[in-house]
């Protein structure tokens, strides 16, 4: 009998609920005192206490790969005028919450040692081992702009410190060393009751990108890429499709068309051409699996069990009998990140 491809995909967004990870409460317990720590550290520079990010704080996270990260918002100081605090350079904001991270928060926290505290491209990567299980989070440091004192409610822009030893190519020929980008922005996406079909999509397809680097490698669609496309599929159609499966495929269309061809500009920043950030090998990659994708599973809906597995590891019926290649690949521990 075919499958029913609405029906398996709203099982597949119910054992991929987030909200199913045992150890859920004990990792916000724990980015809610990384965010303590920071505001109390940098009180006098800071231009606002730490605000969440990540997918999890845009509601799009799924519980095979998943981010509970922050944002500390800094103060610009002029340069030269001693009596306004904050961060006169970029690297100097960067390179202070780095060095407390490591020397000063590990001595606070036994879950997080020195050597699992590293820079990366824009953030500072805190590793931490709770109760057996690794939980991966970032801490991004951002400077307000253009001036100091103009982060407010109406303007949350925000500077971030390129590590240059994390650099792109392009952005290493440019000499790129910042980027403009707004936080509250990006989580403001797919937010809010309007946006509920968005954001069951783009799960989907995050399950869609975990299985099929899972079982071919190579790069695929950054995650932020497919929330901005996403958008940009529901925002262009004229007439939103009923069904989990026709939105979907309505979403994998339009990346189909438009991935190797238009650029896709970052809403914080106009100048920000966020599918730069991809390789040509890797939208040509995309493009051609989710071809594939959707020509196996219209040929033959059990295919779609392929693509779009269950996890497992949260489905409380008997499977006994069902093929394992229609099981959610199960990652590490060190899945959270």
């Amino acid at each position: 009998m075919a499958t029913n491809k609405n029906e398996h995909l709203k099982k597949v967004l119910d054992t991929h609920d987030i909200n199913k990870v045992e150890h859920l409460s004990k990792f916000i317990e724990k980015k809610n005192k990384v965010k303590d720590a920071l505001n109390k550290k940098f009180s006098d520079q800071k231009a606002s206490n730490s605000i969440d990010s990540g997918s999890y704080a845009k509601n799009t996270a799924i519980n095979t790969k998943f981010d509970i990260d922050c944002c500390i918002p800094f103060k610009k100081k002029t340069l030269g005028n001693n009596d306004e605090k904050g961060f006169e350079s970029l690297s100097e904001m960067f390179d202070e919450v780095y060095k407390y991270l490591k020397n000063e928060y590990t001595e606070e926290d036994n879950d997080l040692s020195k050597d699992n505290v590293r820079k990366q491209k824009v953030s500072i990567g805190l590793k931490f081992d709770i109760d057996r299980e690794e939980f991966d989070m970032d801490v991004v440091p951002g400077r307000e702009r253009p001036n100091n004192n103009d982060y407010n409610d109406s303007n949350t822009d925000l500077s971030l410190y390129i590590n240059p030893s994390n650099r792109s190519k392009k952005e290493e020929d440019e000499g790129k060393t910042r980027i403009k980008t707004n936080i509250k922005t990006h989580i403001g996406l797919l937010n809010g009751a309007d946006r509920t079909h968005e954001r069951k999509v783009t799960k989907l397809l995050k399950v869609w990108k975990t299985e099929r680097k899972n079982k071919n490698g190579g790069k695929l669609i950054k995650s932020f890429m497919m929330e901005l496309y996403t958008k940009e599929a529901f925002d262009n159609t004229d007439e939103i499709p009923s069904g989990l499966w026709e939105k979907t495929k309505l979403v994998m269309n339009h990346i189909i068309d438009n991935i190797e061809t238009t650029d896709l500009v970052d809403p914080a920043n106009s100048s920000n051409i966020i599918s730069d950030s991809m390789s040509d090998t890797a939208k040509t990659q995309t493009k051609r699996d989710m071809k594939n994708t959707l020509k196996d599973i219209e040929n033959d809906s059990d295919k779609i069990k392929e693509y779009f597995p269950i996890n497992d590891e949260f489905d409380n019926e008997d499977n006994s009998n069902s093929n394992s290649s229609s099981k959610a690949s199960v990652l590490s521990t060190s899945k959270f990140g």
